[in-house]
């Protein structure tokens, strides 16, 4: 069996992301937002089964606030870096099965209610984390189509804290949600 310690590897991706805001601030009411996710990667593979991944992601989250008479939709924006560890579990000629996990830098680069810009409300820093599983369906010269399914989590709020008077009042309103990808992965580098 050919090893796989030392090598590295890139690719791309893009699929959806079913997005929903919670914390003590946020609404009762609010439901999940379907919006894309995608972007480039690229990983190592420490050794058989040990490696790491480098996601450079473009991520749009939020939710929707539904009442009886009016939705109303939040529209949040990333550029998100997972730094995931990944751990091979079953590995054969044809497939690949793993499980991953780590922590994502978030960047805001847009937020509207609607068609309201409220980006000066929105922190433009976000920490979180991701955990996750992947498929790979393995192919000739080490090229690989690859499915992933995650669940992210900020650990920060993305609300801004409000100032009343002289008190400054925090704000616990963080995203979560449930992103689903394909990809296509090659090697890099020399063999």
């Amino acid at each position: 069996t050919q090893t796989k310690a030392g090598t590295m590897y890139g690719g791309i991706k893009a699929g959806a992301n079913f997005a929903s805001i919670g914390g003590d601030d946020a609404s009762d009411n609010s439901s999940t937002r379907t919006g894309f996710q995608g972007g480039l990667f690229i990983g190592k593979h420490v050794n058989d089964q040990f490696g790491f991944r480098v996601e450079g992601l473009w991520v749009q989250k939020g939710a929707k606030a539904d009442s009886a008479s009016v939705s109303v939709t939040t529209k949040l924006d990333y550029i998100e870096f997972p730094i995931l560890f990944v751990y091979d579990i079953k590995s054969s000629e044809k497939m690949g099965f793993n499980i991953f996990a780590g922590p994502t830098l978030g960047f805001n680069v847009g937020a509207k209610v609607e068609d309201l810009d409220i980006k000066d409300q929105v922190k433009s820093f976000e920490f979180g984390a991701a955990i996750g599983a992947g498929l790979e369906k393995k192919m000739a010269g080490g090229k690989a189509l690859t499915f992933d399914a995650r669940y992210t989590l900020s650990g920060t709020s993305i609300a801004e804290d409000v100032t009343i008077g002289s008190q400054t009042q925090s704000i616990s309103i963080k995203n979560h949600g449930i992103g689903l990808m394909i990809g296509y992965s090659v090697p890099l580098g020399a063999k």
